[in-house]
C-alpha cells in the first residue's frame, strides 16, 4: 500500500475518532516463553519482550498506550521501544498470531470495516467441525469480501434502470439478471472449490490442522493439512468444473443465456488445473514425486 493511501486512510481514521488496536485470536494461545497455534498445532518461541508486548494486545491498547506502558517498566528510549514493538506486532501479524481491528463508534466502525477495514486487515477463522456450517462460512466471507464490488455495480445499475425507457426495460433486466447470475456462480464456484479441499482432507485425515485465511481481496486455506493429497487438490477445481459443464449443456438445449453464464461461472474454477495456480503446482508435484518414488524403488 503507497503512502498516500495510508495518509488518507488515517486522515479518515482521526476524522471519524476511530483508532488500529492489535490482539491475539481465540485459537492462539500466550505463554510465558511461546505462543502456541492450536489451528496449526504449532508455537513460536518468545522472550520475555515478547511476552510483555503479547500481554498487553487485549483489543484495547494501541501501539503507543503500549509504548506508554513499557516505558515504565523498560530503561530504553521512546524511539527504540516503539521501534521493538513494531517489529515483534508485525513479526506475529505475518504469522496470522496477530490481528489488528478498528474501535470506535460502533456504527462507524461497522461501515468502515465493511468498506474500507477488510482490505487492509486480515483475519483468521477456525475451521467449523460441520461441514455445513464450514461451506457458509467460506460463502459469508467471500460476499462480504466483494461488498465494494456489490456497491460499484448496484447503484448504477440501479440508477440506469430507473432512468431508463420502458421500451428497453425487459432486456435491460435480462441482461441485469444474467450478469448477477454469473457473478453469483463464480462465487459459489469459488467456495465449493475451497470447500471440496477442506472436506476431502478431513475425509481422508482424522485431524485437521489449518483456518480460513481473509487477506486484503483473498480468501484461502492455511495449512488445512501438513500436506495435501493428490485427490484433495484435484477435486477442489474439478468439481465446480463438471457442474459448470453440465448447466452449459443444459443452456444448448434450452437456448438459456442465463443458464449458460451460469455453467461458465462454474468452470472458471477450470484455471486451477494450470500449473502457474497453487492448485496446478501442487498436482505437478504430486505427480512428479510419484514418478520420481517409482524411478528410486525401481
Amino acid at each position: 500500500m503507497n503512502l498516500f493511501t495510508i495518509f488518507i486512510i488515517e486522515k479518515l481514521k482521526s476524522l471519524l475518532k476511530l483508532k488500529s488496536v492489535f490482539f491475539v485470536p481465540n485459537n492462539v494461545c500466550v505463554g510465558e516463553n511461546s505462543v502456541i497455534d492450536t489451528d496449526l498445532n504449532k508455537s513460536v518461541k518468545l522472550n520475555d519482550v515478547a511476552y510483555n508486548i503479547l500481554s498487553l494486545l487485549d483489543g484495547k491498547n494501541t501501539i503507543e498506550d503500549i509504548v506508554s506502558i513499557l516505558l515504565k517498566k523498560y530503561n530504553v528510549s521512546k524511539q527504540i521501544l516503539e521501534r521493538d514493538i513494531n517489529s515483534i506486532v508485525s513479526n506475529l501479524q505475518d504469522k496470522n498470531l496477530v490481528e489488528c481491528k478498528i474501535v470506535g463508534n460502533k456504527i462507524l466502525v461497522f461501515f468502515f470495516n465493511l468498506a474500507i477495514g477488510q482490505y487492509l486487515h486480515k483475519k483468521r477463522y477456525s475451521i467449523p467441525k460441520s461441514k455445513i456450517v464450514t461451506f457458509l462460512l467460506l460463502f459469508y466471507i467471500v460476499v462480504k469480501k466483494l461488498f465494494i464490488m456489490w456497491l460499484i455495480t448496484i447503484i448504477p445499475v440501479y440508477f440506469f434502470i430507473s432512468n431508463f425507457t420502458l421500451d428497453f426495460n425487459n432486456m435491460v433486466n435480462y441482461a441485469i439478471g444474467c450478469y448477477f447470475v454469473f457473478i453469483f456462480a463464480m462465487i459459489l464456484g469459488f467456495v465449493l472449490h475451497e470447500w471440496i479441499h477442506i472436506v476431502v482432507s478431513k475425509i481422508q485425515n482424522q485431524e485437521i490442522h489449518g483456518y480460513i485465511l481473509a487477506k486484503r481481496f483473498t480468501v484461502s486455506i492455511v495449512k488445512v493439512n501438513t500436506e495435501s493429497s493428490l485427490l484433495s487438490i484435484l477435486l477442489g477445481p474439478i468439481v465446480p468444473s463438471i457442474l459448470g459443464i453440465v448447466f452449459i449443456l443444459i443452456s444448448l438445449k434450452t437456448q438459456s443465456m442465463m443458464t449458460f453464464l451460469l455453467g461458465i461461472g462454474f468452470v472458471i474454477n477450470i484455471i486451477n488445473l494450470l500449473p502457474f495456480t497453487k492448485d496446478g503446482k501442487g498436482i505437478l508435484e504430486k505427480i512428479l514425486m510419484k514418478k520420481l518414488m517409482k524411478g528410486a524403488i525401481k
